[in-house]
This record gives structure tokens, sequence and C-alpha cells, in this order.
């Protein structure tokens, strides 16, 4: 559906260097840390950027130079853009009108799309009067009412707090299930609730692509460390563990050294033989009592589901 061949694009501090990404029909999470060139990647697909080198194909049909009117993609920036002088309505209406649809259809059509995302009682009221979370369905309901072949989202969520964000990530399942899309996101727990297909960047190259198999067995350290797991050296042997796949026992050749209690679950450090570990401790899982955990306490440390990492 997607294809990016040899991408590259130089854009003020960030760049792309010789991307190659294949996207379906399918919901595509875009990670990487801040600087890694995704949102370049996101403009040079919607056509705002132009490619230094390198083709964008859309089923089949060479897209690099085609300008981003008549592309026919759905792009939501992370500010999400809207109109402040204009109400919701105008705002949806405003891709439509710009292509001379009649008022009746655009009518039809902004109504269906509101109700689709639950903001038909919004239209009349003007952006700068909602919440972060309808401001983010304005924009989304603005850009799919044109009927878009593909979705763009740059960080939908991460001007959200939770509440907001559990619902949006809801609407986002639902839109995924009628058109492809790819999306922008440091949300680990966002990535794997919506993505079928995983890609990482870092210093602006696709560094791994896959499913969600990715998150379970990074193939490099630098991967897994951006994933949050902990780097192990102990006797000789390395190897990558996940902080929940650390757990804590009597024994003595660790010691404590921060808690943080977050009701069901605690998160604690543990400075175990050099190593400090990052720990996700639940009741259910431990050899001792949570409850009784003090800073500064010696403790032992098994590691359940060790991955044995291949280069940096």
């Amino acid at each position: 559906m997607l294809r990016i061949e040899n991408l590259s694009k130089i854009w003020k501090e960030f760049q792309l260097k010789n991307i190659n990404l294949e996207i379906n029909k399918e919901y595509c999470i875009i990670l990487g840390p801040s600087g890694a060139g995704k949102s370049v990647l996101l403009k040079c697909i919607a056509g705002i950027l132009k490619v230094d080198s390198g083709k964008i194909y859309f089923n089949g049909e060479d897209i690099t130079n085609l300008p981003p009117e008549k592309r026919n993609f759905g792009y939501v920036p992370q500010n999400y853009a809207l109109f402040p002088n204009m109400n919701v309505y105008k705002n949806i209406a405003y891709g439509l009108r710009i292509r001379g649809y009649p008022k009746p259809k655009i009518d039809k059509k902004v109504e269906e799309i509101a109700e689709f995302l639950n903001i038909k009682h919004l239209l009349n009221r003007k952006p700068t009067t909602l919440s972060g979370g309808e401001q983010q369905r304005v924009a989304l309901a603005r850009a799919l009412v044109l009927e878009p072949n593909l979705l763009l989202l740059d960080e939908p969520t991460s001007a959200l707090d939770m509440n907001n964000k559990e619902k949006i990530i809801g609407e986002l399942k639902r839109v995924g299930e009628i058109l492809p899309i790819i999306h922008i996101t440091h949300d680990f727990v966002e990535a794997k609730t919506l993505g079928e297909k995983i890609a990482i960047f870092m210093d602006g190259k696709l560094v791994e692509v896959g499913d969600r198999e990715i998150f379970k067995k990074p193939k490099n350290e630098r991967v897994a460390k951006f994933l949050g797991y902990n780097i192990v050296k102990i006797n000789g042997e390395k190897f990558a563990i996940a902080p929940e796949d650390v757990v804590i026992c009597r024994g003595s050749k660790g010691k404590i050294v921060n808690i943080i209690d977050c009701g069901f679950y605690k998160k604690v450090m543990v400075d175990f033989e050099g190593n400090i570990l990052r720990c996700i401790l639940k009741e259910d899982k431990e050899d001792i009592d949570l409850n009784n955990l003090n800073i500064g306490d010696r403790v032992g440390v098994k590691f359940e589901n060790k991955i044995y990492l291949v280069g940096k």
C-alpha cells in the first residue's frame, strides 16, 4: 500500500537516512526518542516536506513529488492546528468547502463524522472552549471527513490527561478498523494497544520493524534500553531483562536504593552486583512481603525470561 524506498531528508536538526518501510492496511506505530526524525518522516509522507532523495509510493503510484492536496491523506499535527476563530462545525467543514462540496452534502458529512466521534453537541462551540480530548476529536473529525486513504497522526495523545488519553485510544482503535493509520507516539502502552506494525527509529534510522513481539524480543542493546529493559552484566554474562521479570527474594547480594509505591504494584530500584535494576513488583509474584520492604534492605534477585542480545 505505502512503500518508502531509500528516503533521506535533513530538516533543521532532524534527519532521516535511507529509510525503507512498507505499510499495508494496518495500524502502524512509529516509536523513537526525540530527534529521531519521526515527525519529519510523517511530513514527508503527507507531502508537507519534499524529500532530499528516495521515493514514496502509494498503491504502486509514485507520489514523491505530488502536492499534499492530491495525496488524499489525513494529517493531524501534534498541536491539532484548529482555527480558533471558527466554531467546531466550520473547522470540520473547512476542507469540504475548499473542495467545493455543496452545503447540503457538507452538512450531512459533518453530522455523520461528528456522530461517529461523539462530538455533535460541540458543533457550535469554539476550539478555545474545548478540553484537550474534545479538541483532539475535532482535529480527527476534520481529517476523517475528507475520507482519506491514509491517516497520519503526530503524537495525538501527548497533551492529554490519562482519562482523555484512554478515551481517544478507544476512538483511534475504531478508526483503525476503517482505514490504515501511521501514528507517532512515545507511549509504549499506547503502542502495544494499537500497533499492528511497530517501527522503531533512532538517530534518523529505522532500526527495527515488526509486530508487537518487538516489545518482548528486542534485537539489540540500544533498542532494549529504549523499550525500558534492564541491561545486566554478571559473571561475564550479559542480557536484557524486563522490569516485571525481575523477582525480589530473600538474600543479601542486592540492596534496595529506591521505592515508589504505585498502589497495586511497586517500582523498586535495586543495586545488584554493580547493576542498578528497575523492578516492577506485584504482591502475588514476589517471594517476600512487599509491605515490609524499605530503602537499604538487603535482598536477593531472580531473573525470569532473560533476553540475550546481539550487537549494540
